[in-house]
């Protein structure tokens, strides 16, 4: 008997309440947050910091960049080790998202 794969990636996938189950996931989960956190702040996190040490501007600029990639690595180590279960609902949630805002444009071009 050959198994059948559901391939349909439009199908709603888990609930993140349902992927981070146990209390290890939960910790790596906080991780996850904060990597977003590391990745959209990362200016001013930054810049925080260059002017706590008063670095110069190349020397923050440095350590913005520093701290995205290490925001970045955060993540996709995460990402790695929730598994493709939450790659998953990220890829559903990002569709949905921008079909919203697909719809919302076309709404407002007619």
């Amino acid at each position: 008997m050959e198994k059948t794969k559901n391939t349909d990636t439009n199908a709603a996938p888990k609930t993140i309440k349902s992927i981070v189950n146990t209390p290890l996931k939960k910790f790596i989960f906080v991780f996850q947050i904060l990597s977003w956190f590391l990745i959209v702040g990362s200016p001013i996190i930054g810049g925080l910091i260059g002017k706590v040490l008063n670095l110069k501007a190349a020397a923050i600029a440095g350590v913005i960049f520093g701290v995205f990639i290490a925001g970045e690595i955060l993540f996709y180590a995460t990402l790695a080790l929730l598994g493709k279960e939450l790659i998953l609902l990220i890829k559903y949630k990002s569709k949905t998202w921008f079909a919203k805002l697909k719809n919302k444009k076309e709404i407002i071009d007619h």
